[in-house]
């Protein structure tokens, strides 16, 4: 019996794929969670898992030899999110190799997106293209699939196209919409996928897997439009600029802005499958534009868009920082509370004892927060400290501050997770959650100043 792990297993993608495994008697999976699902079926367990957690990721892990990775979400994962949703990715894809690398996972599957030939790529493109990388430089054997729009009835970017289709008689239309690309069905995504798990020629590789028809987001409207007897009437105006289109199309489609910007900036490039990545199987890929379509515009419609919603007031604060050459996230982290003293001499002093660490005011008996460095779960290139007390944190859970290096030790991110504050929300988001930002910004140009002092030295 196989034991594979699937990350984004909740999604629209992710509930096909085990549909479809499933059929093969030989499969025992494991599908990751943000929250609680029941399974009804043998081979099939539902693991509650914060991504942002290695801990979670690993005690999920245990026992399997493939992971699925179909994760991409640029929706807020806590109450206050500080940060990109390219660092978000980034930090959950390194989890998941740190903890692929400690059970000896055999395969990652990995499910992206394609990249055009353009030197100025979105930071949607990119994110994906760095979590392809995090997984690609790891020592676990990757294949990564990249796909352009996928035609189903859950997915982001064509419940968007959907909505505009059916609330909008009269489409005033940007350039990007005539912009072209390779969509495809999601039943030939799962073929793929699927594909990927048993077949070893071609693991380990990168692949482009787009439909059988090349069209214009312009036709794709079209197309729609006539699969549910609606048609738009469509003017094009080249004057529109992407920030508008982009603010419009959220408004008119109810889809949160976080998640429609990074979208609709990625449209402007053209999305096709390339000669150099094609898929050895076109057979898997053969669905018809006008049978996904049909499919995905009559697929049972569930609820979309909802992310995580946390239980209490809880916040969540990445930042990427460069990294200096031949330092480490252990070098960072000592950096940092050495440095933070100096920096806010005159409001807040920090007294380092062991694996303790306190932030006070004036005088230690003041005690703004306390850090604990876990000696058993930090390495040279992660420092883990849980924060343990102080009369700026509430009653904590996992709250923590991590400093780790991602993507080949070009960076090192500082990140906060599941901070609770003991300050009134309103009173927090603009006092102490700002101040965090600020020192931050701070330390960063620190680091900077770091690699350029170096840089001196070399020469």
């Amino acid at each position: 019996m196989r034991k594979i792990l699937i990350a984004g297993a909740s999604g629209f993608i992710g509930h096909a794929l085990i549909d479809k495994l499933l059929q093969e008697e030989d499969i025992e999976i494991v599908g990751l969670s943000r929250n609680q699902k029941t399974s009804h079926h043998p081979r099939l367990s539902w693991m509650v898992c914060d991504l942002f957690s290695l801990k979670d990721i690993s005690d999920a892990m245990v026992g399997c030899e493939t992971a699925y990775y179909l994760v991409h979400s640029m929706l807020p994962s806590a109450s206050l999110s500080q940060g990109t949703f390219y660092d978000f990715d980034l930090i959950m894809a390194d989890n998941f190799v740190r903890a692929a690398k400690t059970h000896q996972l055999k395969h990652i599957i990995y499910l992206g997106g394609m990249i055009p030939v353009a030197t100025d790529l979105s930071w949607h493109l990119k994110s994906r293209l760095e979590v392809e990388e995090t997984f690609r430089t790891s020592s676990i054997s990757t294949t990564a699939l990249r796909a352009g729009l996928i035609l189903g009835p859950h997915g982001s970017s064509f419940t968007i196209l959907e909505r505009l289709i059916r609330r909008l008689p009269i489409m005033i239309c940007p350039t990007w919409t005539k912009t072209l690309s390779q969509p495809i069905a999601l039943k030939d995504i799962i073929n793929a996928l699927q594909r990927v798990l048993g077949d070893e020629k071609i693991q380990g590789k990168i692949y482009d897997v787009g439909g059988p028809e090349i069209i214009t987001y312009q036709g794709l409207i079209i197309k729609a439009g006539q699969q549910i007897k609606k048609s738009s009437r469509l003017i094009t105006l080249n004057i529109i600029p992407l920030g508008l289109s982009r603010f419009w199309v959220s408004l008119v489609t109810g889809v949160p802005k976080k998640l429609v910007y990074p979208l609709v900036l990625s449209l402007r490039y053209q999305m096709l499958a390339t000669e150099d990545h094609k898929w050895p199987y076109p057979e898997d890929l053969k669905t018809s534009l006008d049978e996904a379509l049909k499919l995905a515009l009559t697929g049972d419609k569930k609820e979309a868009f909802k992310g995580h919603v946390p239980e209490e007031k809880d916040v969540r604060s990445i930042q990427r920082l460069v990294l200096p050459p031949e330092r480490n996230a252990e070098w960072v982290a000592t950096e940092y509370f050495n440095w933070l003293p100096t920096f806010l001499s005159t409001l807040v002093r920090v007294l380092v004892e062991g694996n303790r660490c306190t932030f006070y005011l004036f005088d230690p008996s003041i005690k703004l927060l306390i850090l604990e460095k876990s000696p058993e779960r930090s390495s040279s290139d992660r420092q883990l400290l849980y924060i343990v007390g102080g009369i700026l944190s509430g009653k904590q859970g996992r709250g923590r501050l991590e400093f780790r290096e991602v993507l080949d030790h070009k960076y090192v991110m500082a990140a906060i997770h599941e901070f609770r504050p003991a300050l009134p929300w309103f009173i927090y988001k603009w006092t102490q959650a700002l101040m965090h930002l600020v020192v931050m910004k701070a330390f960063g140009e620190h680091l900077k100043w770091h690699v350029i002092s170096d840089k001196k030295v070399i020469v």
